[in-house]
């Protein structure tokens, strides 16, 4: 398949991003020979770098029972480091962030050499809209990442960390481990924003889509900020 994301900027993701996330209360991954992935859509690499990304999600219900993990995210790499990923997950038992049955535990995360560092968690229903912002700091290399309940304006978590100035690449992920139960139902990611140091006239050039996965409303006034209106991800078969 041809999914920019995850096979050319993203080459870390398929290995399994938090293979290493160190022990906590919170569940740990493990890459199985039943990891899979969903549909997906992505942009990159960039001949200039990114230094900011927003979108909106809509995550839909997560299974209602869960035999493995699943988890959703955008996530934004230069293809060698860090990987920045915000993430929405569904374990066997998803109590460890309040999480009910049908939600999601959403955490700001980063996966790299060290292994994978989380922010706080928080539950997340199906229908509930999240902002997830990416944000390059005054530093030129601290990235600071936000997820926000759009309707209430509640911070759900929140995460900072030095991985450097040259994010090349961002797009959407839908990774199943462990024989997880799939996605019930579609996501769909609106207003997203992914702003570059220096405009790129190519870059939208380099949209990919994979397992049934589309987009819409892809722009760019100035070949700097570029949007997309609308990005539809089915349910997993």
């Amino acid at each position: 398949m041809r999914a920019g994301l995850l096979l050319a900027i993203l080459p870390s993701a398929v290995m399994g991003f938090n293979l290493f996330r160190p022990a906590t209360l919170a569940p740990t991954k493990t890459l199985d020979r039943r990891d899979s992935w969903g549909g997906a859509v992505s942009l990159g690499p960039t001949k200039s770098r990114i230094t900011k990304a927003v979108t909106t999600i809509i995550p839909g219900d997560a299974p209602p029972s869960q035999s493995g993990d699943l988890f959703l995210w955008p996530g934004m790499s230069n293809g060698t480091g860090d990987l920045v990923q915000t993430t929405l997950e569904s374990w066997p038992d998803n109590s460890w962030c309040g999480a009910s049955s049908g939600e999601w535990c959403i955490r700001c995360s980063l996966f790299g050499s060290f292994g994978q560092l989380d922010g706080d968690a928080s539950p997340v229903s199906g229908d509930m809209a999240v902002e997830i912002l990416y944000e390059l700091q005054s530093d030129g290399t601290t990235w600071k990442q936000t997820a926000t309940d759009v309707s209430t304006g509640k911070q759900l978590s929140s995460f900072s960390h030095a991985s450097g100035p040259y994010m090349t690449g961002y797009g959407t992920g839908t990774e199943c481990n462990d024989g997880c139960t799939g996605t019930v139902a579609a996501q769909t990611y609106t207003d997203t924003v992914i702003t570059l140091h220096e405009a790129d006239s190519s870059f939208g050039d380099t949209i990919a889509t994979s397992q049934g996965a589309t987009y819409s409303g892809l722009s760019s006034a100035d070949n700097k900020i570029w949007t997309i209106k609308t990005i539809n991800i089915p349910a997993m078969k």
